[in-house]
Protein backbone atom coordinates (compact mmCIF):
# COMPACT_ATOMS: atom_id res chain seq x y z
CA UNK A 1 0.00 0.00 0.00
CA UNK A 2 2.55 2.48 1.19
CA UNK A 3 2.82 6.25 0.95
CA UNK A 4 3.39 6.58 -2.73
CA UNK A 5 -0.02 7.57 -3.98
CA UNK A 6 -1.63 9.34 -1.10
CA UNK A 7 -2.16 11.82 -3.81
CA UNK A 8 -5.27 13.69 -4.66
CA UNK A 9 -2.83 16.49 -5.31
CA UNK A 10 -4.98 18.71 -7.49
CA UNK A 11 -6.32 21.95 -6.08
CA UNK A 12 -8.65 24.52 -7.63
CA UNK A 13 -5.49 26.45 -8.61
CA UNK A 14 -3.97 23.56 -10.60
CA UNK A 15 -6.68 22.18 -12.92
CA UNK A 16 -4.25 20.86 -15.58
CA UNK A 17 -2.80 18.33 -13.09
CA UNK A 18 -6.16 17.08 -11.83
CA UNK A 19 -6.03 13.81 -13.76
CA UNK A 20 -2.39 13.01 -12.92
CA UNK A 21 -3.04 11.55 -9.43
CA UNK A 22 -5.81 9.37 -10.87
CA UNK A 23 -3.53 7.98 -13.57
CA UNK A 24 -0.76 7.32 -11.06
CA UNK A 25 -3.17 5.60 -8.66
CA UNK A 26 -4.62 3.38 -11.39
CA UNK A 27 -1.18 2.42 -12.72
CA UNK A 28 0.01 1.75 -9.17
CA UNK A 29 -3.03 -0.42 -8.44
CA UNK A 30 -2.63 -2.50 -11.60
CA UNK A 31 1.06 -3.08 -10.85
CA UNK A 32 0.22 -4.10 -7.28
CA UNK A 33 -2.40 -6.61 -8.43
CA UNK A 34 -0.02 -8.17 -10.96
CA UNK A 35 2.75 -8.21 -8.35
CA UNK A 36 0.50 -9.86 -5.74
CA UNK A 37 -0.57 -12.60 -8.15
CA UNK A 38 3.03 -13.21 -9.17
CA UNK A 39 4.15 -13.49 -5.53
CA UNK A 40 1.45 -16.04 -4.70
CA UNK A 41 2.51 -18.10 -7.74
CA UNK A 42 6.23 -17.76 -6.89
CA UNK A 43 5.69 -18.77 -3.26
CA UNK A 44 3.64 -21.79 -4.37
CA UNK A 45 2.05 -24.29 -2.02
CA UNK A 46 5.18 -24.65 0.08
CA UNK A 47 5.22 -22.36 3.12
CA UNK A 48 8.86 -21.81 4.09
CA UNK A 49 9.85 -21.97 7.74
CA UNK A 50 11.33 -18.81 9.20
CA UNK A 51 14.77 -20.41 8.99
CA UNK A 52 14.51 -21.60 5.38
CA UNK A 53 15.65 -19.89 2.21
CA UNK A 54 13.23 -17.78 0.18
CA UNK A 55 12.55 -19.06 -3.36
CA UNK A 56 14.53 -16.98 -5.85
CA UNK A 57 11.46 -15.71 -7.74
CA UNK A 58 9.71 -14.72 -4.49
CA UNK A 59 12.90 -13.02 -3.24
CA UNK A 60 13.13 -10.94 -6.42
CA UNK A 61 9.48 -9.91 -6.15
CA UNK A 62 9.72 -8.98 -2.48
CA UNK A 63 12.80 -6.84 -3.15
CA UNK A 64 11.23 -5.16 -6.17
CA UNK A 65 8.02 -3.92 -4.58
CA UNK A 66 9.49 -0.94 -2.69
CA UNK A 67 11.05 0.16 -5.99
CA UNK A 68 7.54 0.50 -7.45
CA UNK A 69 6.58 2.57 -4.43
CA UNK A 70 9.69 4.74 -4.78
CA UNK A 71 8.91 5.56 -8.42
CA UNK A 72 5.26 6.30 -7.59
CA UNK A 73 6.31 8.57 -4.70
CA UNK A 74 8.57 10.58 -6.99
CA UNK A 75 5.75 10.89 -9.54
CA UNK A 76 3.35 12.08 -6.83
CA UNK A 77 5.80 14.57 -5.30
CA UNK A 78 6.06 17.18 -8.03
CA UNK A 79 5.34 20.27 -5.98
CA UNK A 80 7.03 22.05 -3.11
CA UNK A 81 4.60 21.85 -0.20
CA UNK A 82 5.41 19.96 3.00
CA UNK A 83 3.51 16.77 2.12
CA UNK A 84 5.28 16.49 -1.22
CA UNK A 85 8.66 16.82 0.49
CA UNK A 86 7.57 13.99 2.77
CA UNK A 87 6.70 11.88 -0.28
CA UNK A 88 10.17 12.48 -1.69
CA UNK A 89 11.56 11.34 1.64
CA UNK A 90 9.39 8.24 1.41
CA UNK A 91 10.84 7.56 -2.04
CA UNK A 92 14.31 7.53 -0.47
CA UNK A 93 13.13 5.21 2.30
CA UNK A 94 11.63 2.84 -0.27
CA UNK A 95 14.87 2.85 -2.26
CA UNK A 96 16.78 1.86 0.88
CA UNK A 97 14.16 -0.83 1.53
CA UNK A 98 14.89 -2.38 -1.88
CA UNK A 99 18.48 -3.01 -0.76
CA UNK A 100 17.52 -4.16 2.74
CA UNK A 101 14.80 -6.56 1.59
CA UNK A 102 16.97 -7.82 -1.25
CA UNK A 103 19.86 -8.50 1.15
CA UNK A 104 17.65 -10.50 3.51
CA UNK A 105 15.69 -12.28 0.78
CA UNK A 106 18.80 -13.46 -1.08
CA UNK A 107 21.24 -13.68 1.82
CA UNK A 108 19.26 -14.61 4.93
CA UNK A 109 16.06 -16.55 5.61
CA UNK A 110 12.31 -16.15 5.25
CA UNK A 111 11.86 -14.78 8.77
CA UNK A 112 14.42 -12.01 8.27
CA UNK A 113 12.88 -11.18 4.90
CA UNK A 114 9.40 -10.88 6.37
CA UNK A 115 10.79 -8.68 9.16
CA UNK A 116 12.52 -6.36 6.67
CA UNK A 117 9.41 -6.12 4.51
CA UNK A 118 7.25 -5.52 7.58
CA UNK A 119 9.48 -2.71 8.85
CA UNK A 120 9.26 -0.96 5.48
CA UNK A 121 5.48 -1.45 5.24
CA UNK A 122 4.94 -0.04 8.74
CA UNK A 123 7.11 3.06 8.19
CA UNK A 124 5.79 3.74 4.68
CA UNK A 125 2.20 3.21 5.82
CA UNK A 126 2.62 5.65 8.70
CA UNK A 127 3.96 8.26 6.26
CA UNK A 128 1.03 7.66 3.90
CA UNK A 129 -1.43 7.99 6.77
CA UNK A 130 0.09 11.31 7.87
CA UNK A 131 0.14 12.75 4.35
CA UNK A 132 -3.46 11.67 3.70
CA UNK A 133 -4.70 13.21 6.97
CA UNK A 134 -2.94 16.48 6.14
CA UNK A 135 -4.48 16.59 2.67
CA UNK A 136 -7.92 15.69 3.99
CA UNK A 137 -7.72 18.68 6.32
CA UNK A 138 -6.94 20.79 3.25
CA UNK A 139 -10.17 19.61 1.62
CA UNK A 140 -8.94 16.69 -0.49
CA UNK A 141 -10.86 13.39 -0.58
CA UNK A 142 -8.39 11.11 1.17
CA UNK A 143 -10.43 8.55 3.13
CA UNK A 144 -9.24 5.51 1.08
CA UNK A 145 -5.62 6.62 1.52
CA UNK A 146 -6.11 7.16 5.26
CA UNK A 147 -7.48 3.61 5.51
CA UNK A 148 -4.68 2.30 3.27
CA UNK A 149 -1.96 3.96 5.35
CA UNK A 150 -3.45 2.71 8.60
CA UNK A 151 -3.81 -0.85 7.30
CA UNK A 152 -0.26 -0.77 5.91
CA UNK A 153 1.11 0.22 9.29
CA UNK A 154 -0.87 -2.52 11.04
CA UNK A 155 0.10 -5.09 8.39
CA UNK A 156 3.77 -4.15 8.70
CA UNK A 157 3.65 -4.65 12.46
CA UNK A 158 1.91 -8.02 11.96
CA UNK A 159 4.63 -9.08 9.48
CA UNK A 160 7.26 -8.19 12.07
CA UNK A 161 5.43 -10.29 14.66
CA UNK A 162 4.98 -13.19 12.22
CA UNK A 163 8.69 -13.19 11.36
CA UNK A 164 9.41 -14.82 14.70
CA UNK A 165 6.90 -17.65 14.26
CA UNK A 166 7.68 -21.16 13.01
CA UNK A 167 6.14 -20.58 9.57
CA UNK A 168 6.76 -17.49 7.48
CA UNK A 169 3.66 -17.10 5.32
CA UNK A 170 5.19 -14.91 2.65
CA UNK A 171 2.19 -15.33 0.35
CA UNK A 172 0.10 -13.28 2.80
CA UNK A 173 2.09 -10.25 1.63
CA UNK A 174 0.35 -10.72 -1.74
CA UNK A 175 -3.06 -10.36 -0.09
CA UNK A 176 -1.88 -7.21 1.65
CA UNK A 177 -0.82 -5.72 -1.69
CA UNK A 178 -4.05 -6.74 -3.41
CA UNK A 179 -6.08 -4.93 -0.74
CA UNK A 180 -3.89 -1.86 -1.15
CA UNK A 181 -4.49 -1.95 -4.90
CA UNK A 182 -8.26 -1.93 -4.37
CA UNK A 183 -7.96 1.08 -2.06
CA UNK A 184 -5.91 2.94 -4.68
CA UNK A 185 -8.59 2.24 -7.28
CA UNK A 186 -11.24 3.53 -4.87
CA UNK A 187 -9.16 6.66 -4.28
CA UNK A 188 -8.86 7.26 -8.03
CA UNK A 189 -12.62 6.84 -8.44
CA UNK A 190 -13.38 9.26 -5.59
CA UNK A 191 -11.01 11.90 -6.94
CA UNK A 192 -12.59 11.52 -10.40
CA UNK A 193 -16.12 12.03 -9.07
CA UNK A 194 -15.18 14.92 -6.75
CA UNK A 195 -15.10 17.59 -9.49
CA UNK A 196 -18.52 16.45 -10.74
CA UNK A 197 -20.00 16.67 -7.25
CA UNK A 198 -18.62 20.18 -6.89
CA UNK A 199 -20.46 21.41 -9.95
Amino acid sequence: MSASLAANRATPHTPPSRDAPQRIAIARAVLALVWAAALVIAAGDHVPSTNSDVPIAAAALLASYPAIDAVASVAAALGKDASERVLRGNAAISAIAVAAIGATAFGADAGATLAAFGAWAAVSGAIQFGVAVQRRRAGSRQLPMIVSGGLSTIAGISFLAASGMDDAHLATVGGYMALGALLYLLSAHRSRTAPRAAR
